[in-house]
């Protein structure tokens, strides 16, 4: 039988009507009516209490995950409304699937181990290759959270994650686990089995001037830099312009202006997106940071992040050894969809361009990206970013 891909999107109004159409249309080239492995991302104009059961129902699927999303990446389309379906049927690969909930009140490092370890517990004793996340973007201890993953896979296992996401109100996301529909909660998919698997991260940002030292952090809120409030880093930069960037409620300054940290032995640096700047003068950035790290204010464009996305699949497509790839997942920030506008799916055509335009292609956009980092080491461990594409690709 080998691997059958199947990928389905609806964007009917009626939301009974666009679950069943995407579930009936991603089965279609299964040529089984066994499914596997379904992976829904679906905005948040459907009610997934209402999509999900029709969807289990009408493909009768032996695992199902998914999340909330700001948009749905297609082989020939970006959508930000509808419900996209992958299914996966295959005597090759292997799937194990875990969850917990209400992940934003536990210890991080614990929810890591228990979703590592109930995703093993499902998954049995097959070779493992890789495991995919999905988290409420709250969750802003993310290297804790990571470093309970790493306690259980080990320092060098491809870990991905993907933020869900809304329709950039920042509101109210949800994770999808079987029939269950959760809210801060984290999910988990590991897979593995008789697969390749090649992962790659890039965004295209580069630094403005000098790094600065950050001198006082809490978590995910940076009080000073180089000994003042943290808020004179962007007042050094942009004058009387700053309060201009704020007033748009930090969109504008998130997307064309984040925070890039220094990864040592790493030419990429780790963006952080500013949430917020309090009256304080603190900066409010999604995912912690660490005393000590130099920042960067960053700055992009298209040409630059287009050339990141070709730089980030062409690295994907070398970890198949030489395999051609049955699958691509996209991650993709959702502010590189508010920076690209109608000319998103450019991105998406490079990345066709590299894997051949048949291969399929689904992904998400995110609210925050989990992959490993290239740096001068052998092996690459994953780190929580913002305004990134991740790429990856099973071979």
């Amino acid at each position: 039988m080998g691997t059958k891909i199947g990928i389905g999107f609806s964007r009917d109004i009626d939301t009974a009507t666009a679950a069943q159409n995407a579930a009936i249309s991603s089965s279609k080239s299964l040529a089984s009516k066994d499914v596997h492995l379904a992976i829904v991302f679906s905005s948040i104009h459907y009610d997934p209490q209402t999509t999900i059961p029709i969807i289990q129902q009408t493909l009768n699927c032996q695992r199902l995950i998914g999340a909330s999303t700001a948009g749905i990446i297609l082989q020939h389309s970006i959508e930000t409304r509808g419900i996209g379906i992958l299914t996966i049927t295959s005597d090759e690969m292997n799937f194990g699937t875990s969850c917990v909930v209400d992940a934003l009140s536990g210890n991080p490092i614990q929810v890591g181990t228990s979703l590592a370890n109930e995703a093993i517990s499902d998954f049995g004793q097959h070779a493992r290759q890789a495991f995919l996340f999905f988290m409420d973007s709250e969750l802003h201890i993310t290297s804790e959270f990571l470093n309970g993953l790493q306690q259980v896979y080990g320092n060098v296992f491809p870990i991905i994650g993907a933020g869900c996401s809304d329709d950039f109100h920042y509101e109210k996301t949800f994770q999808i686990l079987n029939g269950n529909i959760y809210e801060h909660s984290v999910t988990g998919l590991l897979m593995g089995g008789q697969m390749t698997v090649g992962a790659a991260t890039r965004h295209g940002w580069r630094p403005l001037g000098k790094p600065r030292i950050i001198t006082a952090v809490e978590h995910n809120v940076i009080k000073s830099i180089d000994g003042k409030k943290a808020s004179h880093l962007y007042d050094e930069f942009f004058g009387e312009y700053a309060d201009d960037l704020r007033s748009q409620k930090l969109g504008r300054m998130a997307i064309l202006y984040p925070l890039g940290i220094d990864v040592e032995g790493s030419n990429e640096y780790l963006l952080r997106n500013t949430v917020d700047i309090t009256s304080e003068g603190d900066i409010i950035c999604q995912g912690d940071l660490l005393e000590g790290s130099e920042v960067h204010v960053m700055i992009g464009n298209k040409n630059s992040c287009k050339a990141a996305v070709r730089e980030a699949a062409i690295e994907a497509q070398k970890s198949l050894l030489g395999r051609p790839a049955k699958l691509v997942l996209v991650i993709e920030c959702l502010s590189r969809l508010k920076l690209f506008g109608r000319a998103a799916f450019d991105e998406i055509k490079i990345i066709k361009d590299v894997f051949g335009g048949d291969t399929p292609i689904f992904g998400m956009y995110s609210n925050g990206e989990v992959c490993p980092l290239k740096t001068e080491e052998r092996f690459k461990r994953p780190h929580h970013q913002n305004e990134s594409v991740v790429v990856l690709a099973i071979g």
